[in-house]
């Protein structure tokens, strides 16, 4: 066992080009890490982007579930340039959308990529249709991931909100490209309050201004002035979500129970609707908050599970960082291709924390399970080396 007072490198923190972890014992990194959050989650203005990442194991990513939709027949006819190692199943089904626009319905060509359209649309969905309800059957072993990962979130918004003072803060803006209900589902088991842009109780529709609206704290009738309410989040699923439909009748977006029958009209982008070809609704509106937000003063953003595979919101967070009060904080691996690409173009960006390697456990330092014990609502094992 090595003592505390040889130094290794065990994780990296990498500030201006350099590691500043380098001459840190590992015990040390972990308690500078846990401060660090601690002092950006009372930002004035929290943002939290959570990628595919934090969704394991219960979720695999999307690049291993392309790999099993490309042993489908119907889909190796149509890879185009996305055969081979590609793991952008979100890219190939835009290619597909644009082959299809470009085609007449009528013709072979077009029915050969409506039908690889609609097994990779249905395959994705499929790997995210899950049981999210706490009665698991710990026999299944689909049901002990999804328990894992849900647990996993729990643990999250709960230290997020434990370590939250709450003086004049906002509520806590969260993005994430997943489609799944993790977030949703931990929040209302936490009793958390949160708004994702849909309006109603029955016939929930798709509503932008609802991001708009703040609820208070009305519980004293005598005080002088409503208190904004103090654990609230706006979920903002920018590439939609698997119970996100397109209603023809209403020709609106609504929230209902997830039905794979219905896979055409399920809200993930991109869509094939020919409403949206020209509005691009919803996910126009999900953009223009998630820069609009970046933007505020005194903003912190925190990333996880996101390998930046995303160039559009890699540009808005790059925009981000001209900003002297943004601050973004970056838990990943910084040897993958596009994060590696990203922390070059930001080298000497004074604001621009990335954290990842390895932590000496059974996860990488990046990963979700362990940025929960920097925040401290899982414990952390102080004498480990």
């Amino acid at each position: 066992m090595e003592s505390e007072s040889v130094i290794e490198n065990k994780m990296y923190y990498i500030r201006h080009g350099e590691d500043i972890f380098f001459n840190k014992s590992f015990k040390d990194q972990k308690k500078f890490i846990f401060s660090l959050l601690n002092l950006q989650f009372n930002s004035e203005n929290l943002h939290i982007l959570i990628g595919s990442g934090c969704s394991l194991p219960a979720i695999p990513l999307m690049g291993q579930t392309f790999y099993k939709v490309k042993e489908l027949a119907e889909v190796r006819e149509a890879l185009g340039k996305f055969g081979g190692d590609s793991q952008d199943i979100e890219g190939y089904l835009n290619w597909l959308r644009t082959a299809m626009i470009f085609h007449d319905p009528d013709t072979s060509e077009f029915r050969k990529f409506e039908q690889a359209y609609n097994s990779t649309k249905i395959e994705l969905l499929k790997s995210i249709n899950l049981n999210y309800h706490n009665d698991f059957d710990d026999q299944n072993s689909d049901d002990r991931k999804t328990k894992v990962s849900l647990e996993n979130y729990l643990k999250f918004y709960s230290g997020i909100f434990a370590q939250r003072e709450f003086k004049k803060l906002s509520p806590i803006n969260v993005f994430t490209t997943n489609y799944d209900l993790f977030n949703e589902v931990a929040m209302e088991l936490l009793g958390i309050h949160y708004t994702n842009g849909f309006r109603g109780s029955i016939n929930r529709t798709f509503e932008p201004s609802e991001f708009r609206l703040r609820l208070v704290d009305d519980e004293n009738r005598y005080k002088d002035k409503w208190n904004a309410l103090r654990r609230y989040v706006k979920l903002y699923k920018i590439h939609g979500s698997i119970d996100w439909k397109f209603n023809h009748k209403l020709k609106e977006i609504v929230q209902s129970n997830v039905n794979l029958d219905e896979h055409v009209d399920v809200m993930i982008y991109p869509t094939v609707n020919k409403h949206y070809e020209t509005q691009q609704t919803p996910y126009s509106e999900l953009f223009r908050e998630f820069t609009i937000n970046l933007q505020k003063k005194n903003s912190t953003l925190i990333v996880l599970g996101y390998g930046f595979p995303d160039d559009h919101i890699n540009q808005l967070i790059s925009q981000s960082l001209n900003n002297e009060d943004f601050t973004l904080i970056v838990f990943g691996n910084k040897n993958e291709t596009n994060a590696a690409k990203f922390i070059e173009k930001h080298r000497e960006k004074h604001n621009l924390h990335f954290i990842g390697g390895n932590n000496g456990g059974d996860a990488n330092g990046h990963h979700f399970s362990k940025v929960i014990e920097y925040l401290g609502s899982g414990e952390i094992n102080e004498n480990a080396e």
